[in-house]
């Protein structure tokens, strides 16, 4: 697990510096008001929902985009393609190199989040990544477009337990039973 948080921060740190993943972002961000830094988060998030599609990766493998060209046409879609008909496609950790990526390009401090569902035992793996932005004055924001369509913008899934990264991979934080971190 440690090795696919270090590989989602290495691709929003790559992503964000893409100027086809830049421009879209930036023109997501022209549409809030000016300075409205939250519209801008909500905007990237309201087009993830619409232009971007949840599957799955094969039964065997964690697969993990993390080029920057990927991202831009596979996760994204932003050739027109894509490769869900128009779609851009892929998992949580996809969709979180593909948001971190637009909010580290417009210049709001990202970080990776994983939680545990509220069920599952202490000691198991975490289960879900997603991608959080600093937004003075409302702190850490999450953007998950995974949540929709039962929850929307800022939504935090229910939890156990979550741990916080940045985007070297590194622990900066958790809430609950956080056993065996450094260790997956």
């Amino acid at each position: 697990m440690m090795q696919t948080i270090k590989l989602i921060g290495h691709a929003i740190k790559r992503g964000s510096t893409d100027l086809r993943i830049r421009n879209h972002a930036a023109a997501l961000a022209s549409l809030a008001p000016p300075k409205d830094y939250l519209g801008q988060l909500q905007n990237i998030y309201l087009d993830a929902v619409q232009n971007w599609r949840y599957v799955k990766d094969p039964v065997t493998n964690e697969l993990l985009s993390y080029d920057p060209d990927v991202l831009a046409n596979l996760v994204l879609g932003l050739d027109g393609i894509g490769a869900g008909y128009g779609f851009g496609v892929g998992d949580c950790d996809c969709i979180t190199a593909g948001v971190g990526s637009e909010m580290m390009a417009i210049g709001t401090p990202t970080r990776i989040a994983v939680t545990a569902p509220p069920r599952m035992p202490p000691g198991n793996m975490y289960a879900h990544v997603f991608a959080q932005g600093f937004v003075p004055p409302h702190g850490w924001v999450t953007v998950d477009p995974v949540v929709h369509p039962h929850h929307g913008f800022g939504f935090t899934p229910p939890h156990s337990r979550i741990a916080y990264f940045n985007l070297d991979g590194q622990l900066i934080g958790y809430r609950g039973n956080a056993v065996n971190m450094r260790h997956r």
